[in-house]
């Protein structure tokens, strides 16, 4: 991270300026498939809120990806980012789970900014069978 963004990001304005990005997602609204603007949804009761993600959330404190990883390594920021990953992965596995969200998509995301893969590949385990087995096996 360039060392002017870090100095003007502090811990405390981080998490504010997160509070704010999940505030407007909540109140802007996105107009459903079948209404055309956003004062139709009011009335069909399809209304739809802006969903919380990763790339807006980086977007809205004018950080890259890259960026808010090493964040997530500073112990000064560690508590606001988990915070902030938290609210965006309960809102994927809540809306995956109510089916407002195609659940293949979900485990993508998830996978690829939640789940971290271990580093150990299948080749490195070692299975171990006993004689018996192993006679069994042949």
């Amino acid at each position: 991270m360039s060392k002017k963004k870090k100095e003007s990001l502090s811990a405390s304005d981080f998490a504010e300026r997160a509070e704010r990005y999940f505030e407007k997602c909540d109140t802007t609204v996105v107009p459903c498939a079948s209404c055309k603007k956003e004062a139709d949804c009011l009335t069909c009761g399809k209304r739809r809120t802006r969903p919380y993600t990763l790339s807006g959330l980086c977007l809205e404190l004018g950080i890259s990806k890259r960026q808010f990883k090493e964040l997530m390594t500073n112990k000064c920021f560690c508590h606001e980012v988990e915070m902030a990953l938290l609210k965006i992965e309960a809102y994927i596995e809540e809306n995956c789970f109510s089916g407002n969200v195609n659940a293949t998509f979900a485990l993508a995301v998830l996978k690829e900014y939640f789940y971290a893969e271990s580093d150990e590949s299948e080749s490195d385990i070692k299975i171990v069978l006993s004689e018996e087995t192993e006679r069994l096996a042949e």
